[in-house]
Formats: C-alpha cells, structure tokens, sequence
C-alpha cells in the first residue's frame, strides 16, 4: 500500500521559487494575503526563511557569535559517561565557561540599545538578522541547558535554572519580535533558520565529531527545511483552490487540488527516500541531533516534528482535529505561522465545498485524496521513527525533544508510548 511512497528519488537540478510565485499572484483574497505575510514578514521574503549572519547583525549583538564559536567545540564528547559526578562537572565546567566567555564580549548596555533600535526601526535589524541572531541565541541557550551533548540524565534532573543575563534579556526582545512564548528554540529558529544559502549548516553541535555525525546533523535540518521548499507551492494551491471555491469556479478549485496532490506526493517522497540509514544514521541522531533540540525545564517541551508548518497547514487546511491549543502552539510557532493556520481552520473548506452540495464532487474527492495520502505518512512515519527513537543510550533517561522525559522503564516501553500518540493522531486523520 506504501509502495508509491519508495521509489528511486533524485534531487532536480534547481526547485523553482515558489516564493516569487507567490509575491507575483494576481489573485486577490484573504488567504492569498496571510500567505504573503508568511513569505514577506514571516521569511524576510522567502518561505523557508533564509536568516543571515554575523555580519548582518547591529554590531553589539555580534558578540553573541564570537561567544558561541568559543564554546562550539567543547559542547559534544564523543563518549558518554554513565557518572552522574563526572557528567555535573562537565556541564558546570561548559556553564561556568560560556558565562566567561559573555562577560568577557557582550556590553549589555550597547546590546540593550540594539536591540531597542532594532525593536522600532526595521531598517536597522532585517527580517534575516533578526531570524540569524535568534537562531545563535537559541543555539546558545540549548547548549547552556544542557551543558554537554549527547545529553545525560543528571541535565535532566534539573527542574530549573538560572540563565545568564547576556542570554534572558535579547530573549524576551526574540519572544516579542516573533510573538512566541517558549524559554527554549523551536523549529524555526533552530532549523529553518540554519542551512544557508549555500547549503551548509551555520552553527553545529557536532564540531569535532567524525563525518557521520557531522552529515545526520546536516540530513537532518536538510530534510525539514527541504520538506518547506517542496510543500511551498502546495500552500499556495491551497490558498488559491480557497479563492476559487468563494468564487463558486468549482472546476478551478478541483484542477488546482489536483496539483496539490501531485506536489504532496513529491514531497513526500523525497521525505521517505531522505530518512533512511545512509543520510540519517540511527546510531548517531538520538543521541547528537535530537537530544539538545529537547529542553524539560518548567513543563516546556523542545522541538518536535509536529511543529513542522507542512504537517500543521495540512491538517489545518482539511480540518483535522482536535485543532492544537493556542497557549501551546504560541510557545514554538511564530504570529505569522499561526495566522496562516488559524485562516485554514476558520475557512474549513472541507464545510465550504460541502455546501455547493453536487457542484462540490470533484474538489471534495481531491480533498479526500489529500486525506488519504496524509494518513499514508503517518502509517509509514510511524514504523520508520521506531528505529531511531529505541536506540539504547544509557546516559539519559528516555525522552523525545518534543515530549520531554516519557514515564518507561526502557525503549520498548517509549517506543510503545510514541505509537500511542501516534496512532491517536492517525485515528484523527479522517
């Protein structure tokens, strides 16, 4: 039943902007316009994103770099230690080192004007800069939490901690810029906003590792930001199949979810044939990828790939319920991101097709085609995560980034919590 999902994949030469398509539609509705502002302001022009760097960046905040590359070697071990006092002194030795390290480069007082100047005048702090500077301060807030990677239990432990000012004050400016909530990076800033331009990834927690480790790290942001660049124009099929149907064109509607289909199989594809052993080691990503992206502390969970933005307007758009909590999804998903969710699950097109009553066959048959090829992924995602999820890694206690430390005495008991959770959201898919 899954077989269409395996075939031989290979990377086109170039994938068009879909981005520029979307700036360039003539079109005009609602949904059209909060997928623009997912481009314009969610993206600084682009869906994915694309953050730049250092030197884009208001001079003092540039510091925050020079302190992350200091510290950026001695964040992974290559073997992990089972004693808990051996793991406490590495982590207060790593905290005790970056704090130097912030004293030494950060001048709060110019980063404080920076970041006020930034704050009311868009001019001096692009949309890039400010995704590149979120991005450091996330990676720099990670490793301090965790103080060493892979991560050990006695980080885990921990119920909370004291982070130092450099790292507090810039972070309540990043909550408010992007309107999330969590004391902790999420998909956008820890992912989206890491492969460049040219393709390599700005900040690593594997520096000094062996190659494999280096190249799950890099397969596994490649993969979630590729997903973005494939589901694109899905998106703006969406958004236009929506204008067509409230303009009662059904034929329209029905031919642009046909295409959407067609780009969703794609993309799915390329997901299937991409998480696989030879990219995504299954004895390296538990431990080097997945585990710091985690975070645990007050009840806050870390990355999880239900933040995906692909996954979360597919269900929204074809109202797949139970729709996810504001509180919730405000802790790791940026205004612009929730805006163009929220447009999805209010329309319902699913109600609004139903209502042209017979005129609606064709678009409700597409829409169910949608359906059925998402409840696929799930099916084959479910049985392809258990691999990497139930390697043995007696440092830590078992954990998902998004789901914090899971109550089981061992990865059979979390592989079978995980399926739980997965099969509910599989039941949903209907």
């Amino acid at each position: 039943m899954l077989s269409w999902l395996f075939p031989t994949w290979s990377q086109p030469a170039q994938i068009p902007s879909a981005s520029t398509d979307i700036l360039a539609e003539p079109l005009h509705h609602p949904a059209l316009t909060c997928l623009r502002d997912l481009v314009v302001v969610g993206g600084g022009g682009a869906w994915p994103p694309r953050a730049t760097y250092r030197d884009s960046w208001p001079l003092p905040l540039r510091a925050y770099d020079t302190a992350f590359r200091a510290m950026e070697p001695s964040f992974p071990v290559k073997e992990s230690s089972t004693d808990n006092s051996h793991n406490r002194k590495l982590i207060d030795s790593f905290r005790s080192r970056m704090r130097a390290q912030l004293d030494q480069h950060v001048n709060m007082g110019d980063v404080l004007s920076a970041l006020e100047r930034a704050e009311s005048d868009s001019e001096s702090c692009s949309q890039g800069a400010w995704l590149g500077y979120w991005l450091c301060i996330s990676f720099l807030r990670h490793s301090y939490r965790w103080g060493v990677t892979p991560i050990v239990s006695e980080a885990q432990n921990e119920v909370s901690l004291d982070f130092p000012h450099q790292l507090d004050v810039p972070w309540s400016y990043i909550q408010r810029h992007f309107g999330v909530t969590s004391p902790g990076g999420c998909m956008t800033s820890l992912m989206y906003s890491n492969l460049r331009a040219d393709d390599h990834l700005e900040y690593s927690v594997t520096v000094g590792m062996p190659e494999d480790h280096h190249s799950t790290e890099y397969w596994n942001t490649k993969l979630i930001v590729s997903m973005e660049e494939r589901a694109l124009p899905m998106y703006h099929l969406f958004a236009r199949a929506i204008a067509f149907v409230d303009a009662g064109d059904m034929t329209a509607a029905a031919d642009t979810l046909k295409s959407a289909n067609d780009v969703l199989k794609l993309a799915l594809k390329f997901f299937f044939t991409t998480m696989v052993d030879a990219t995504l080691a299954q004895s390296i990503w538990l431990a080097y990828v997945q585990g710091y992206q985690g975070w645990t502390l007050g009840g806050i969970d870390g990355i999880s790939g239900g933040q995906s933005l692909t996954f979360r307007t597919l269900d929204s758009f074809l109202g797949i319920r139970p729709f996810p909590e504001p509180e919730k999804e405000s802790l790791h998903l940026p205004t612009v991101q929730r805006d163009w969710l929220n447009f999805l699950r209010k329309y319902d097109i699913r109600a609004a097709v139903k209502a042209h009553g017979e005129d609606g066959t064709a678009v409700a048959a597409e829409l169910e085609a949608l359906v059925k090829q998402l409840r696929l992924w799930r099916m084959g995602h479910m049985r392809r995560m258990q691999p990497y999820e139930s390697v043995h890694r007696p440092e830590r206690m078992t954990m998902t980034s998004g789901i914090s430390v899971v109550n089981a005495s061992d990865e059979n008991e979390m592989i079978k919590h995980l399926k739980r959770q997965l099969g509910q959201r599989l039941a949903q898919t209907v």
